[in-house]
């Protein structure tokens, strides 16, 4: 089972990479990624109602709906441990690519097929351009305002290099969410 979901985490990573390759080579932005892991022990099942609840790992407990596309809930058993890993990824560029950002954008959901253990992952990229209207590195945030005239101010990290950015530049923005869950014995 987990070279099976490897060899799914690793196509989807093969399909989906070439898109931050686009913006790798940009010489002016910012790239932030956040990666938060998480697991935690199966407490209840409810198989009629889809819920799971589960014993977070640091000590909270909370119950979850299982929606209905992810096939093996069945083979879930109390004990068994849940894995988690989320990451969102943030790249702005400035001065704007040619042809624009919306290329970029795209989803992709793959399950491990029935009868296996529970897993998934969940790939989604958004593309947007816009102009920087203000950047504030003692709440380090950036205001954008896209084509249609949305406003929008944008939390970073307070490690990222904003100094690299200008008010009244063209930016394109890339915001990348994957979620990675595996149950195991």
């Amino acid at each position: 089972m987990k070279h099976k979901f490897a060899a799914l985490s690793v196509a989807l990573v093969m399909v989906l990479g070439p898109l931050s390759l686009i913006y790798a080579q940009a010489a002016k932005g910012v790239d932030e990624v956040d990666v938060v892991k998480a697991s935690a022990k199966v407490e209840k099942i409810d198989l009629k109602d889809r819920k799971v609840t589960v014993m977070m790992d640091n000590g909270k407990k909370k119950t979850f709906k299982v929606n209905k596309d992810l096939p093996n809930l069945d083979q879930v058993q109390v004990g068994d441990t849940i894995k988690m890993k989320y990451t969102e990824e943030t790249l702005i560029t400035v001065g704007g690519q040619p042809g624009g950002v919306g290329a970029v954008a795209g989803q992709a959901v793959s399950v491990n097929p029935k009868g296996e253990m529970p897993g998934a992952v969940m790939v989604d990229t958004v593309a947007v351009q816009g102009k920087i209207l203000a950047i504030n590195a003692d709440k380090p945030s950036v205001t954008v305002e896209t084509p249609e005239g949305k406003k929008k101010t944008i939390k970073v990290s307070k490690n990222a290099d904003l100094s690299r950015l200008k008010v009244g530049e063209k930016f394109d923005m890339v915001v990348t969410d994957s979620l990675v869950i595996a149950v195991t014995k």
